[in-house]
């Protein structure tokens, strides 16, 4: 629980308890007997009856007061019977009836250690608590911080107005507070009387409106509203539409906010390698892989349900708890698997997937997905291409085309205008100049005149000169 302090007056009352504490704090308090203000009602009565009546002797006989005369009496009987004396009886009587009425009705209305009983309640939430045993409230009507007090003498009501024993007070609790006419101690508590509770879910906050937002539902709350959790305060920003929150509220102002049921945490985890990923949990709707960060869940149970094009459909059972994050690993997710066969015209190459050499010799098994596939083999160009694997089985043709150089080979002759053939085809006349591949050619040299001349060329670098002699017939 937090620290709260409060200044009172011109003391620091800095030292803090637990609301569960107050009453321990109340059972120390003792109870001072009432002062009647209006004085003894007896000492009037005292005082009335000490003035002395003689007794008659007899029923026939009475007896005179002093100094009187049987004659002064007889007199005295032929008097009114509401003369000044009788007059007088009645007055004291009067007055002493009035008195005890008084003293009735003081004492059942002004027992105790009271003051003057509060004929409102005012809402009040709870914010914290002193070490003499005042609670540190926020007075809703008053807009105002303040200590109170809750002593022995505090009458607890219920939400239906039935006297009950006093109960636990807790940080967060909203609460109806009668007090005396100082405004300092609590004549009568209600725990739920002209306070609204109610059981939500679905809702999250609004921190910039301070509102609680559901589909279709919408709840202002106070600035100082607080928000509790497990008898901790949380922020508000922190609750999740999952959450079942228990709102209390005055006057459609929601000032505490319960959290009954709180959530935890799913993170999904080496998902980037699974193509076109599907997520679903328990029965809700699917949504794409690919954008789940931290999935906010009610504690308990869930099934997960994850499919992909290159993974097979896989359903898991977990258990999350509160205020913990579950961590879903896919790198061990069942891949789909596929066969990729090379079709290719040379043999005896070296094949690479995805940088990887592996054995040409037999077809490939794979797991579903895209690859770069490379062939390379001595005297031919390097084939590639980049496939995707999306079939038990996917045959491809590779056809390697050989890496040929050319070198420039210079064929001069003796005899000017000599016919020149290569392997066999004509190719102008000497002197002149070839770009051929590298290989090894048959030149023959033909004139008029001479002799025919024939040899093998090979060309293996990027200049060849080949000088001719013809002789005459």
């Amino acid at each position: 629980m937090k620290d709260y302090h409060f200044e009172k007056d011109n003391r620091d009352l800095d030292e803090t308890i637990r609301l569960d504490d107050i009453n321990k704090e109340m059972k120390k308090l003792e109870q001072e007997p009432p002062v009647d203000d209006l004085g003894d009602k007896d000492a009037f009565l005292d005082a009335f009856e000490s003035e002395k009546f003689e007794q008659p002797s007899s029923l026939d006989e009475p007896v005179l007061p002093s100094g009187a005369t049987k004659d002064s009496s007889l007199k005295d009987a032929d008097e009114p019977f509401f003369n000044k004396k009788t007059v007088t009886i009645v007055v004291a009587a009067a007055v002493v009836v009035a008195i005890a009425c008084f003293a009735l009705v003081r004492g059942m209305f002004f027992s105790g250690d009271r003051k003057n009983l509060a004929l409102e309640q005012t809402p009040v939430l709870i914010q914290g608590a002193l070490a003499n045993g005042e609670l540190i409230v926020y007075d809703i009507n008053g807009d105002v911080n303040k200590s109170i007090a809750v002593t022995e003498t505090t009458e607890f009501t219920n939400a239906q107005g039935q006297v009950t024993t006093a109960a636990q007070l807790n940080i967060g609790d909203l609460i109806l507070v009668g007090l005396d006419e100082d405004g300092k101690s609590v004549l009568s508590l209600n725990l739920g009387g002209g306070i609204e509770i109610i059981e939500e879910t679905g809702l999250t906050a609004d921190t910039v409106s301070k509102q609680l937002l559901g589909e279709g539902k919408k709840y202002s709350y106070g600035e100082k509203a607080v928000f509790m959790y497990n008898q901790e305060e949380i922020p508000p920003k922190d609750l999740e539409a999952c959450d079942v929150l228990i709102l209390k509220s005055y006057e459609n102002i929601v000032w505490s906010v319960n959290v009954a049921e709180y959530h935890g945490y799913i993170s999904v985890e080496n998902k980037d390698n699974i193509i076109n990923g599907i997520f679903q949990l328990d029965d809700e709707e699917s949504v794409p892989l690919a954008g789940l960060d931290r999935i906010p869940v009610k504690e308990g149970t869930h099934t997960v349900t994850v499919l992909g094009d290159n993974i097979e459909k896989r359903t898991d059972s977990i258990f999350v708890e509160t205020g913990e994050e579950y961590e879903y690993d896919l790198s061990k997710a069942q891949e789909k698997m596929g066969v990729l066969m090379i079709n290719t015209n040379v043999t005896d190459y070296k094949l690479y997937i995805n940088g990887t050499l592996v054995d040409s010799s037999v077809p490939s098994v794979l797991p579903l997905g895209e690859y770069d596939v490379v062939i390379l083999k001595t005297g031919y160009l390097e084939w590639s291409q980049h496939i995707v694997l999306n079939a038990d089985t996917l045959s491809v043709d590779a056809n390697l085309q050989k890496d040929i150089q050319f070198g420039t080979v210079y064929i001069a002759a003796n005899v000017e205008d000599a016919q020149l053939y290569i392997d066999g085809k004509e190719m102008g006349t000497a002197p002149t100049e070839l770009n051929l591949p590298y290989a090894s050619y048959s030149l023959a040299v033909e004139k008029s005149g001479y002799q025919p001349f024939s040899t093998t060329i090979t060309v293996n670098s990027s200049s060849t000169r080949v000088d001719v002699e013809l002789e005459r017939e």
